[in-house]
């Protein structure tokens, strides 16, 4: 079982399934300028996105946020799209979390 279907399942255990939730992806990049052109290909993608340096105050983060109905096909498409975008920018991909609907 993947660590992105074992999240989801928890997530309906305590969320209303079947309704759009708003969904939150962390990549960190080593440049700025990186974290930037990430930020603007997400945006071009539908997702909304900021970027500022991270909390380690040496890498930059970009939160890119969108609203879907949770499920794995849905969470999949999006980690390979950011997965993806990481590796071009030589950053990583550190996950997503999910707000909770009742």
């Amino acid at each position: 079982m993947s660590d992105d279907r074992t999240a989801i399942e928890q997530l309906l255990e305590v969320s209303k399934p079947g309704t759009l939730h708003v969904v939150l992806h962390y990549l960190y990049f080593p440049e700025k300028r990186a974290a930037e052109e990430a930020a603007v290909e997400l945006r071009s993608l539908g997702f909304s996105a900021e970027d500022r340096l991270g909390a380690d105050g040496v890498n930059w983060l970009v939160l890119a946020r969108q609203e879907l109905v949770p499920s794995e096909e849905a969470i999949a498409t999006a980690r390979q799209q950011m997965e993806e975008i990481a590796r071009r920018g030589d950053g990583e991909y550190d996950g997503w979390e999910a707000e909770v609907q009742h």
